[in-house]
């Protein structure tokens, strides 16, 4: 992924550069920092889960191999889509109904929700037609 440029205001590269030695090099220190903060955060999360998985049979020792795992499997959910309630992207007959109205809903298209115990409702289908027909 490549990181949009940020145009420092006059200000903003003054006040930096009076406590920084280089301003690049402190802002790539920055996201490796945070990156490898994440990086710990998400394998002290998902350790325990995958050990509690029973069809998990094995587990990468190598980091990389390990988040790549994780984010493969499909209980799996980054930031925004924990955050939105429905993965990124166009949704598609592999979303559940649940994510479907949560689209819905984020867009005020009408639908026919479903009830409590989340029965009933409009089927996949028709959200996903009400969805087309939306754009």
């Amino acid at each position: 992924m490549d990181i949009t440029k940020r145009t420092l205001t006059t200000t903003e590269e003054s006040v930096l550069k009076n406590d920084l030695l280089n301003v690049q090099v402190w802002v790539d220190g920055a996201i490796d920092g945070k990156a490898n903060n994440c990086k710990k955060r998400m394998i002290a999360e998902w350790l325990p889960k995958l050990y509690a998985d029973e069809s998990v049979t094995q587990i990468p020792a190598n980091e990389d191999e390990m988040i790549a795992l994780v984010v493969a499997r499909s209980d799996y959910y980054n930031r925004v889509e924990r955050e939105q309630g429905y993965p990124e992207g166009d949704p598609s007959d592999s979303w559940s109904k649940a994510q479907l109205g949560k689209y819905c809903d984020s867009r005020s298209i009408d639908y026919n929700a479903m009830n409590a115990e989340g029965q009933g409702g409009d089927s996949k289908a028709e959200l996903l037609e009400k969805i087309a027909s939306d754009e």
